[in-house]
């Protein structure tokens, strides 16, 4: 994962919902909409105080009745996101924050939407506030569930609010036939709400088939050269390799799939090694 600053610091969420319900021309929407502005300066404020730590003790205020929880969730979908619309502007730069168009969650996929940390589903008047919109590809968008509990070791790691102490909390687990999974183990040093959220991380974005997925692909590329240096009586050469691969992963994120998967390999080099010289004769 990539963790970014807030977005648009300049700009209020008020002013954001603001600009956003200003567009509509039904003048009678508009005046119950922005009866409401209030309400989204408020959560937004309780949002950045809280969350992600104390986020148990967040609670969406009461919106008036004439004013539907359908509406404001409407207000993200027809003039935010919606191409052309005045809040298109604040949508994009929100997804410039993102490194070479990778989504920050995942650090795999292109990011192509914005994901509500909190859902709009669950809290409608931060449909549009900036610092609840976080880039994310389209599966993990879907993957987090709307559902989820409002508990600070059960809700996802904030890619804004949240920064972890240095070092490998990702890792592998080596089968036998260089079967490769994924696991989170943070060190018990840690705060322990902050280490639900990164142990939960793998699960609420579906992140363990797909890493191991590309792990995969990764050791296929690579094990015909492997076997041929094995198969030289060159093992050292291999064994370089990894610890240049994981250099370099590492350089430039200690805990994506791909540090993971060669650190897992350096250490257990031995398996490693007996799989490649068991499998030798496959070599053309």
């Amino acid at each position: 994962m990539k963790f970014l600053n807030p977005p648009i610091p300049e700009v209020k969420p008020e002013d954001v919902f603001k600009c956003c319900v200003e567009s509509y021309t039904d003048p009678g929407k508009k005046k119950r909409l922005l009866a409401c502005q209030h309400l989204v300066e408020v959560d937004s404020a309780s949002y950045q105080e809280l969350v992600p730590s104390q986020i148990d003790r967040f609670t969406m205020s009461k919106l008036p009745e004439n004013v539907s929880a359908s509406e404001m969730k409407k207000v993200y979908d027809e003039k935010f996101a919606k191409a052309e619309t005045v809040g298109r502007t604040y949508y994009d730069a929100i997804m410039a924050q993102v490194e070479r168009g990778i989504c920050p969650i995942c650090g795999v996929r292109l990011a192509s939407t914005l994901d509500h940390y909190l859902p709009k589903a669950k809290v409608p008047t931060l449909s549009v506030t900036p610092s609840n919109l976080i880039p994310a590809c389209r599966d993990c968008n879907m993957d987090k569930k709307t559902d989820m509990v409002l508990a600070p070791d059960a809700t996802p790691v904030h890619l804004y609010y949240d920064r972890l102490p240095e070092g490998p909390w990702l890792h592998v687990r080596i089968g036998d036939n260089l079967e490769i999974t994924y696991y989170v183990s943070c060190p018990e040093s840690w705060d322990k709400s902050l280490r639900g959220r990164v142990e939960g991380h793998l699960d609420i974005y579906h992140l363990h088939g797909l890493y191991s997925a590309h792990a995969a692909t990764e050791i296929e590329d690579k094990k015909r050269m492997w076997k041929k240096l094995i198969s030289l009586g060159m093992e050292q050469d291999v064994l370089d390799d990894i610890c240049e691969m994981r250099s370099s992963a590492e350089a430039n994120d200690l805990n994506s799939w791909k540090s993971a998967l060669y650190r897992g390999l350096q250490k257990e080099f031995p398996k490693v090694k007996a799989w490649l010289f068991s499998d030798c004769l496959e070599l053309v």
